[in-house]
């Protein structure tokens, strides 16, 4: 099932289903998702299936729609991309792995109101199994999650303090979602989504695929990514 995960300042808000009508993005209220906000048009962009694809489009709004910090007009999107539309960024992800037909999934209609976040099953906890001669796992090499080694099986893992993160982080000012790594075939890829991400200590704007031995630093927690 595609899906958008709808955050605010690094709080987790609400999820959206996409299925197999549009989901429209914007400031009114007859919007499937209402961003109550004056940066926001009142019809700002929308997210479709075009055949196998999910495609998001920006309405020609006032101050532009971006996908990973990059303004687009029309993108397909890939998992973990993350879109930000005013202050908000809305993660796209596919649960389950395949972007399947969801005739039977019901329309979201969410409130204008999107400042109080709402917390507790946004984010799937059932790793999704990979080829077993490719699977990644982060070591951490500094700082304190509760565990000293992860298996990056689901499709996206979450860094954060969120109860949703896979990969909690500890400390009081910590983000919600720091960052994301996200399976794509036999690569993975990690993207800073509210925190600071460092790779072999260069920062990460945008996304970096990892490679064997890369050290990732996120919001003062330190991993060691290998692929067995």
């Amino acid at each position: 099932m595609a899906k958008l995960i709808v955050t605010l300042d690094g709080h987790e808000l609400r999820e959206c289903a996409i299925g197999t009508h549009a989901v429209s993005i914007g400031r009114l209220a007859d919007n499937q998702i209402v961003i109550d906000n004056p940066t926001v048009s009142g019809r700002h962009a929308r997210v479709y299936r075009d055949g196998p694809h999910f495609v998001l489009e920006d309405l020609k709004s006032t101050n532009g729609t971006f996908v990973n910090e990059n303004p687009v007009a029309r993108h397909s999107l890939l998992e973990g991309d993350v879109v930000i539309i005013g202050k908000h960024a809305l993660l796209f992800t596919l649960e389950g792995g395949a972007q399947q037909d969801e005739t039977d999934a019901a329309p979201f209609v969410p409130a204008v109101d999107d400042t109080v976040p709402v917390y507790g099953g946004v984010l799937p906890k059932t790793a999704i199994p990979t080829a077993p001669d490719r699977i990644g796992t982060v070591r951490i090499i500094g700082g304190s999650t509760g565990q000293s080694e992860y298996t990056l099986a689901a499709m996206t893992t979450v860094i954060g303090k969120a109860n949703t993160a896979q990969i909690r982080l500890k400390g009081w000012f910590k983000p919600q979602m720091a960052a994301t790594i996200v399976r794509t075939g036999d690569a993975y890829v990690v993207s800073p989504i509210d925190g600071n991400v460092d790779v072999n200590g260069e920062r990460v704007s945008n996304r970096r695929e990892l490679s064997n031995g890369d050290v990732i630093a996120v919001s003062g927690l330190t991993l060691e990514f290998r692929l067995s």
